[in-house]
């Protein structure tokens, strides 16, 4: 019975009965003379099959179904292993009763969210497997188990389901669950606690590809699937894991774990009403989730429900006014909302003050700064997106920054260097295009701006902004005729706002005073807050010296630009000729 409660010492027992069977103790003094080989027929090599017993040794009385299946180690075939030994208890021998403590252990420590549904009896104290166990819940990795079989080599490491502080026993744990992989391929414990390790480790492709074994081999596993989600949440792929945990929500309603990856998947893809539904629940469930009320603002700034997200951050603030999550939203708030930008300002400024090293903050300071023409922290667009650009020289956000920063400015063979190199990179952006049209425009590059226009109006013909750059590019190469004509055929199905564009664009295509005139005053009762239809009126009644009526629509561009500097300097001006 010593044996059976030592598997090495087992192994060694059946290896030396084994040696015993092939060389009998009988030969040894033997007197009878050796039996004649005839050369003509040599012997045949002697091949000893050495039956898989050196794994399962201990249990070797024990169905290598049931073993395969604890082996295998998914809930489900826990679950069928064990009632493949089920009887009355005290009909358990040893082996049985270890190997039904092993099973039930897998399951609470594996997969939670699973129930042991059969009895377990007690089991011997002094094994290896309940020792191995034992260490683990006790956040030890038990390296005196001697790895003899498979679940030697695999126990131990559920202490990485266990304890997350220590990590002194990664090399060993690599090598043992390695080994214990090559033995059982189809292991779904196996390949779960080697994805555990590895992501543990830092090393994202080697636990994704164990998680991708455990994963499929037992679908119906949540643990295993979950895990495999969030190595694809990581490497960017969204849809992939929303997919792959969203079945589970209706069997476990109430685990917030799949309810967060559910709501964080669905919001990186843009899905923000489906990702407000799960926000929700894990809010029904935890009010007090402060991180989850200003998630759910997020959502709710991203659909434009500001109102609604406002009252969020009030009571969001309640806890915390100064995080980065807050300030950003906030200072969303007050510009897109608002229409606030000093405010929006002197939230970033706070913003930056407290979080110079995040690149999420400097790249919304500058982009603010970009819009208000002010300086956060005192800094401009362009030195804030230098920032970012000097930790990360390929993001795109901050080069597209630094371009409008330096058209904002009229610098435009600058602009056009910096903007020329993002037109050059993989999957240039529309925005890009655009803005390299306007300043190609503003450089005389006008085959360019057209080349570029033409391409993108062709791509998207009913794209209003496709439609604006190509309008302004015909009217720049002097295609007056085909303006008049596109401008004719869109304005009846036109919107306000583009009414409004296109009626100022038509305003270029006469010379009579008084038509002009008429256009520009369609373009803003189309939209009043017109920006280019008011300044055009000023401009045109500043030329007549009619003073008074110049004010009155340069007054209406500096409110709707109260930071642009050329506007102000300009309102002095006519402020001194009146």
């Amino acid at each position: 019975m010593r044996c059976l409660r030592n598997p090495a010492a087992y192994i060694t027992c059946v290896a030396v009965a084994v040696l015993l069977c092939m060389f009998p103790a009988s030969a040894k003094g033997s007197k009878e003379p050796a039996p004649v080989v005839e050369p003509s027929q040599p012997e045949e090599p002697v091949i000893i099959k050495v039956v898989e017993k050196t794994q399962t040794s201990f249990f070797y009385g024990i169905n290598e179904s049931v073993l395969a299946d604890v082996y295998t180690g998914s809930p489900e075939s826990l679950n069928r292993a064990a009632a493949s030994m089920r009887k009355a208890s005290v009909d358990y021998s040893d082996p049985e009763k270890v190997l039904l403590y092993v099973a039930a252990e897998i399951m609470k420590i594996a997969w939670p969210t699973e129930t042991v549904s059969w009895e377990v009896p007690l089991p011997p104290s002094d094994n290896a497997y309940v020792g191995a166990v034992s260490s683990a819940r006790k956040g030890i990795y038990d390296s005196s188990t001697g790895n003899s079989d498979f679940l030697t080599l695999t126990l131990p490491s559920l202490v990485l389901l266990l304890n997350l502080s220590r990590d002194d026993y990664y090399a060993e744990a690599e090598q043992s669950l390695s080994l214990a992989m090559t033995m059982r391929p189809d292991s779904v414990l196996a390949a779960y606690l080697a994805g555990t390790l590895y992501r543990r480790m830092g090393q994202p492709q080697k636990a994704f590809e164990c998680y991708k074994v455990a994963a499929e081999s037992a679908p119906g596993c949540m643990q295993a699937s979950y895990a495999l989600a969030e190595c694809l949440r990581d490497k960017g792929e969204y849809g992939r894991a929303f997919s792959l945990v969203e079945p589970f929500t209706a069997k476990y309603p109430g685990n917030i774990s799949l309810l967060k990856l559910c709501a964080e998947t669905s919001f990186a893809m843009g899905n923000f009403s489906v990702a407000e539904l799960y926000v929700a629940r894990v809010l029904q469930q935890n009010p007090s989730d402060s991180g989850y009320v200003l998630f759910r603002a997020r959502i709710l700034v991203e659909e434009g429900e500001f109102i609604k997200a406002a009252s969020l951050l009030d009571v969001y603030a309640r806890t915390d006014s100064e995080s980065k999550g807050y300030l950003l939203l906030r200072a969303r708030i007050q510009r897109d909302w608002n229409k606030n930008l000093r405010g929006a300002v002197e939230t970033m400024s706070q913003a930056v003050s407290k979080y110079a090293d995040d690149e999420n903050v400097i790249l919304f300071a500058a982009e603010l700064a970009s819009a208000s023409g002010e300086k956060i922290e005192g800094k401009s667009a362009g030195e804030l997106a230098a920032l970012v650009l000097e930790k990360n020289p390929d993001s795109e956000k901050a080069r597209m920054i630094t371009v409008a920063d330096l058209v904002n400015n009229k610098k435009w063979n600058e602009a056009y260097a910096v903007n020329s190199k993002l037109m050059r990179a993989a999957g240039a952006s529309a925005e890009s295009r655009y803005t390299q049209i306007k300043i190609c425009l503003a450089l005389g590059r006008t085959d360019e701006a057209w080349n570029l226009a033409a391409e993108q109006y062709e791509k998207s013909p009913s794209d209003e902004q496709a439609v604006q750059a190509y309008l302004e590019v015909l009217f720049a190469t002097g295609r007056l005729a085909e303006s008049q004509d596109l401008i004719n055929r869109l304005l009846p199905s036109a919107n306000s706002r583009m009414k409004s564009f296109l009626y100022y664009r038509k305003s270029y295509l006469s010379k009579n005073e008084q038509t002009v005139l008429a256009d520009l005053r369609s373009s803003l009762i189309a939209n009043p807050r017109n920006s280019d239809a008011l300044y055009r009126l000023y401009t045109i009644y500043f030329e007549k010296k009619d003073y008074r009526k110049a004010q009155y629509y340069l007054k209406q561009v500096v409110a709707l630009n109260p930071n642009n500097e050329e506007y102000l300097r300009k309102n002095a001006e006519l402020e001194k000729l009146l």
